[in-house]
């Protein structure tokens, strides 16, 4: 491991943020279990998308899920948030985070466009504005942990994992990164 590896060390229910880090390599990472429930963690290289989205369907979106817009963009949902409404009375509004799969970075979603869930089902949400003009970015690797309090999960590269901006994405685990960048 070379000289001048940070960490950074998150505890939290759900988060996600970007890591000031900018065209570095990613040399460990672990992932402790809150004891409670099942955990996971995300290192995202690039620039997510953020889509708002109203007129939720019944069915509660599931991290990991692809979702699929009416326009043909294709994305894996990292993160969403619900600002008003519920997603049973089919009038939950919020913000989607994606990680872009295919469709172009260029051609954004477009309003109202009603999205589709690989778990969550037909109509599961319809897009309020087109999206923010993230790069889309790709899944370095992501990590899970059980709901037993000891269960702990580690990944070393011996050579770092490389990219340009990194993200992390935390749920109901602690998460350690060390990495190195060129800030």
């Amino acid at each position: 491991m070379p000289h001048g590896v940070r960490y950074v060390k998150s505890s939290v229910k759900t988060a996600s943020a970007q890591i000031s880090a900018y065209g570095g390599k990613v040399w460990d990472w672990s992932l402790l279990s809150d004891g409670a429930s099942v955990g996971y963690a995300r290192l995202i290289n690039g620039t997510p998308i953020t889509l708002d989205y109203d007129s939720g369907g019944a069915a509660t979106p599931t991290i990991g899920e692809t979702i699929t817009g009416a326009g043909g963009r294709v994305g894996t949902l990292v993160s969403y948030t619900t600002a008003s409404g519920t997603w049973g009375g089919g009038d939950a509004a919020g913000v989607m985070t994606l990680i872009i799969c295919s469709g172009g970075v260029a051609s954004l979603f477009t309003n109202n466009e009603a999205l589709a869930g690989s778990t969550s089902g037909a109509d599961m949400a319809t897009t309020d504005g087109t999206g923010d003009a993230g790069t889309g970015g790709t899944e370095i690797e992501s990590l899970k942990v059980s709901a037993t309090a000891s269960d702990v999960t580690m990944r070393d590269y011996s050579q770092g994992r490389s990219f340009g901006v990194l993200y992390l994405y935390v749920e109901d685990c602690t998460v350690s990164i060390g990495y190195t960048d060129n800030t």
